[in-house]
């Protein structure tokens, strides 16, 4: 079967049309290249741009390819097997006839296109996520080859050649400074310089960034620097490339400077959390249960960050000291923390024309006091915080429709996205919430792995727990084997948010945050011992159920096996990130109707019947096996 069309004649000679097997010799053949590379004597050092395996060209070639594949086979399914099914509507009728050996045929034939369309997609979806693993593995690889051989000489190439890789200038100069030699490398954009100096050892080195007409953060410069000394040269280079492209966008797309737009997010976003403390008495991890995240500027990327999720774990093993550092930014080895869950902004081509912000107008968010003068585009509209009853939050918003008068040069079609990292597993009510809160239409628009059909969607129970059906956990003295049920909620990965308005990022973090805080719950169902079919003595068995009705809801059915009390638990996590929990007594079930809960009606899940210890311990935790570990210890 042909995977693309011949062009129309006269545009170029006619070329064979390529066929499902030419495209998988193509992934064979780029296989093979890396491969070949990986098992050299040099390893990765020349897996990049620049070496002899150009990554770059190479990963464009693997997906176009992976993309024809994929719609050839999905074409092929569509439209044949359509033909298949009359085949075997028709021999139901006709069962002696010709066509009932062609149904029989057909029937194989779909059972095998079946599963090549399996393999196919997810071939399709570890190519879709290679990229970057791809990249960084090749820049660690130039980073380590660089700190190993300790010279100012080659990290000097290094920076002119990633100058040149960008569009940027590029200008060196050697000076004697206290009787040490510094080189100087500097690399220049249109409204923007950067300036990086470079001597014998790595505490010579120092980063300077400047900006026509804008104050820049001078935690950027901080950022950098801490890439350079550490020897994070492939990190250095990311953040290198993203000034570079808001120094371009800022000279294509005047009067907008997104440089500017870039700072006022920060802004806006760190104006947003100053007014929940101040709402939350100063209490910052309050705002991170409730508010709209802890803003972290500058710590991850040129540009503002917010930590919207920190597992209960790590919490737990921060000290008041860590809080107060995370409170005022200072506490830079935060994105080090494990689990943790971020949103990094940025700018994107978009399909629609937004408005951005003049250089005289500093953050979308205004502190409550602020009179509006009307002189602008913008007016002054308030809204209420969707958690925080007591907080009013004001914001520079504009009319939907874009002016005809000099403001008209600020709409363009670019808009600011959130990037989730990692990607969140979430449900369909978490994907269809997200889109509502930002406007969107489609679900490819917040993930890059949205099936065609629902039920080629993956479960969040596959995503989560990685297929293990059963674990053992050990928690103090309980020994306690944890089986799920078959997976009943279907699933899509969330990579990233586009938003219209700043304040839309508000309500969007806090379904991210449901989303994360029941995923860490059923997560924490896998154990980091895995153990086979035969079974075992363990001093309890807890059975755990989905709902893909009730995509945040766990009931649990424990069995103690050495006093043999049956129990029943339902959890579930709340549209506030709560985790409340019922017993199976305060449900009125009978215990005769422990392994079957699902009749409760959700109507009666309700914070004021929950079980108010055992959702306090549920909260703190995060974790099935410690609510077991309570529920038979009180």
């Amino acid at each position: 079967m042909s995977t693309s069309n011949p062009p129309a004649p006269g545009t170029e000679p006619l070329r064979p049309p390529r066929t499902i097997s030419d495209e998988f010799r193509t992934l064979q053949s780029t296989v093979d290249l890396f491969q070949r590379q990986l098992d050299s004597p040099s390893g990765t050092i020349n897996l990049h741009p620049f070496g002899p395996v150009n990554t770059a060209q190479t990963h464009t070639t693997f997906v176009q390819s992976c993309n024809r594949l994929r719609s050839s086979l999905l074409a092929y399914r569509d439209t044949t097997l359509a033909s298949w099914g009359q085949l075997l509507a028709a021999s139901m009728q006709h069962p002696d006839t010709h066509t009932a050996i062609a149904s029989k045929r057909a029937r194989v034939a779909v059972q095998e296109l079946g599963e090549m369309h399996k393999v196919t997609d997810a071939l399709y979806e570890d190519i879709s996520g290679c990229q970057k693993i791809l990249f960084d593995a090749a820049g660690d690889a130039i980073s380590r080859t660089v700190v190993g051989a300790k010279s100012p000489t080659l990290l000097a190439e290094r920076l002119r050649a990633c100058a040149k890789r960008l569009g940027l200038a590029h200008y060196t100069d050697v000076q004697r400074r206290d009787d040490i030699e510094i080189t100087t490398v500097t690399l220049a954009g249109g409204i923007s310089v950067i300036d990086v100096d470079i001597g014998p050892r790595w505490d010579h080195m120092h980063v300077k960034i400047s900006v026509s007409d804008v104050t820049h953060d001078s935690r950027i410069d901080s950022l950098m620097l801490k890439r350079l000394q550490t020897g994070d040269i492939h990190g250095f280079e990311m953040m290198v490339e993203e000034l570079a492209q808001l120094d371009r966008l800022t000279q294509t797309k005047s009067p907008v400077n997104f440089i500017h737009n870039t700072f006022a997010v920060a802004t806006t976003l760190a104006e947003i959390q100053k007014q929940e403390l101040e709402a939350l008495d100063g209490d910052i991890m309050r705002v991170l249960k409730c508010g709209s995240g802890v803003v972290l500027p500058y710590v991850r990327h040129v540009g503002p960050s917010t930590l919207y999720f920190m597992p209960a774990v790590v919490q737990h093993g921060l000290s008041d000291e860590d809080w107060a550092r995370i409170k005022s930014n200072t506490m830079y080895e935060v994105t080090q923390l494990p689990g943790c869950l971020w949103l990094d902004f940025a700018w994107e081509l978009s399909n629609k024309q937004h408005c951005f912000l003049s250089e005289q107008v500093e953050q979308y968010c205004v502190s409550a006091d602020h009179m509006a003068d009307d002189s602008g585009p913008f007016s002054v509209v308030s809204h209420q915080h969707p958690l925080i009853h007591n907080l009013e939050l004001q914001f520079l918003e504009t009319l939907d429709s874009k002016p005809q008068d000099q403001n008209a040069d600020y709409w363009i079609p670019y808009t600011l996205v959130a990037r989730v990292s990692p990607a969140l597993p979430s449900c369909a009510l978490t994907v269809r919430a997200v889109m509502a809160a930002t406007g969107q239409s489609d679900a490819s628009s917040v993930s890059q792995d949205s099936p065609r059909l629902l039920e080629d969607a993956p479960t969040l129970e596959r995503l989560v727990c990685a297929n293990t059906a059963r674990t053992v956990h050990n928690v103090g003295p309980t020994k306690m084997q944890i089986n799920m049920e078959a997976p009943q909620i279907r699933a899509w990965s969330i990579c990233r948010v586009p938003i219209a308005h700043v304040r839309e990022i508000v309500e969007v973090v806090l379904l991210l945050r449901r989303q994360a805080m029941f995923n860490e719950l059923l997560g924490s169902c896998v154990g980091i011992t895995t153990v086979d079919s035969e079974p075992m003595e363990t001093g309890a068995s807890v059975t755990v159920k989905t709902f893909a009705n009730d995509p945040f809801r766990i009931d649990m059915y424990v069995q103690a096996e050495q006093t043999g009390v049956s129990m029943g638990v339902v959890l579930r996590v709340s549209e506030d990130s709560c985790i409340l929990a019922w017993t199976h007594q305060a449900l009125g079930v009978l215990d005769s109707d422990l392994t079957d809960m699902s009749n409760i009606p959700a109507a009666s899940l309700t914070k004021a019947t929950s079980h108010a210890v055992l959702s306090k311990a549920a909260a703190i935790s995060s974790s099935i096996p410690i609510i077991v570990h309570w529920l038979l210890t009180h």
